[in-house]
């Protein structure tokens, strides 16, 4: 569970907000956490059997056959753009490739009937037993998943040149002093009237200089 915990520590670096209503995501209800509906575990699966997992457990859960055991089952998601030769690329990708988080009551034949599905390979936990998420750490996965702001990947480095493309400093370039991914910014040093000044970009106003 190790990678895991380690994951979830990288959610809270961003603190969590009290006021912030889960609930209100999209999905609404299905990311919300009852304290009074069992605890949240984690399922570890094969390689690219999280959706075709979670599609088992949801049939579960419309067939009622475990009511008031079963609850949820989420594949935390994230909304990423990438910035890559001058184009973006929006795409959703899994939080914690591999698992899938379950919310239930312990009980021996759904946990069996989950473990036996295919695509699943354990749940995180000793041999007989799954080990709960703790109720912090399904927070700081809950607060993520409700977030909608995107997380933006580029391929800029600082030190590289870049040419401003749009806005009042079009045509001007300069080379990169700062990247800031999560607000889809840059800073420039750019010269004006011969002296370098640091101006703020967004990153679909500049484009690399090819050499």
């Amino acid at each position: 569970m190790t990678e895991i915990n380690e994951g979830i520590e990288e959610l809270s670096e961003v603190e969590l907000d009290a006021s912030v209503d889960i609930s209100d995501s999209e999905n609404e209800g299905d990311h919300f956490i009852d304290p009074a509906k069992g605890e949240w575990y984690i399922v570890q699966c094969y390689s690219n059997h999280e959706y075709k997992v979670r599609a088992r457990i949801e049939t579960i859960l419309e067939e009622k056959k475990y009511d008031g055991f079963l609850y949820r089952v989420l594949v935390p998601e994230e909304e990423t753009v990438e910035i890559k030769n001058n184009k973006r690329y929006e795409r959703t990708s899994k939080i914690f490739p591999g698992y899938v988080f379950v919310q239930m009551e312990y009980n021996d034949q759904v946990f069996f009937e989950i473990r036996s599905l295919p695509g699943v390979a354990k749940f995180i936990g000793s041999k007989d037993r799954p080990t709960p998420v703790t109720e912090s750490e399904i927070l700081k996965v809950l607060h993520k998943v409700g977030d909608k702001t995107k997380k933006i990947d580029v391929d800029f480095e600082e030190g590289e040149i870049i040419k401003v493309i749009s806005g009042p400093f079009r045509g001007y370039t300069g080379s990169i002093s700062e990247i800031h991914g999560d607000r889809g910014k840059l800073k420039s040093m750019i010269s004006i009237f011969g002296r370098e000044t640091p101006v703020e970009l967004d990153f679909d106003q500049v484009e690399k200089v090819v050499k």
